[in-house]
């Protein structure tokens, strides 16, 4: 029985958290659903929520679920924006899509105080300084 269950290999989709600045050059972050494959992902589902203990009490916020239809190859979508407020929590994704038929669900942790100015990157295709995980 378990030699029919065909396990979808990894594919290289994430989320990335990036910094940009708006029209009154404040400093705003993003976060963007990214595809690096060389193919488009369909019925792209994110969820999203916070968790975590501030001051000693359980926290959460509220879970966001966005539908983005298709992600053509080597691109981006912004999905939301984030409140650096929400850094000092554990930051979730949950990604699902079809890649060539076959479904694919990935769970994306940013853990609480892991988004700092010290650690941004250049994220390819988005062209912005963030974090990726994939």
């Amino acid at each position: 029985m378990l030699k029919d269950i065909v396990l979808p290999k990894n594919v290289d989709a994430g989320v990335a958290i990036v910094k940009e600045l708006n029209t009154e050059l404040d400093i705003e972050w993003y976060v963007y659903v990214v595809n690096y494959t060389e193919f488009k992902i369909t019925n792209v589902f994110v969820t999203c929520k916070g968790y975590g203990v501030i001051n000693g009490e359980e926290k959460h916020t509220t879970v966001m679920r966005y539908f983005l239809d298709d992600i053509e190859a080597q691109t981006a979508i912004k999905v939301e924006p984030i409140h650096p407020d929400l850094f000092a929590l554990n930051n979730e994704y949950f990604l699902t899509f079809f890649l060539d038929g076959e479904i694919h669900d990935k769970k994306i942790v940013f853990a609480a105080e892991s988004i700092d100015d010290s650690k941004l990157e250049m994220i390819p295709i988005v062209e912005r300084l963030g974090l990726y995980i994939q």
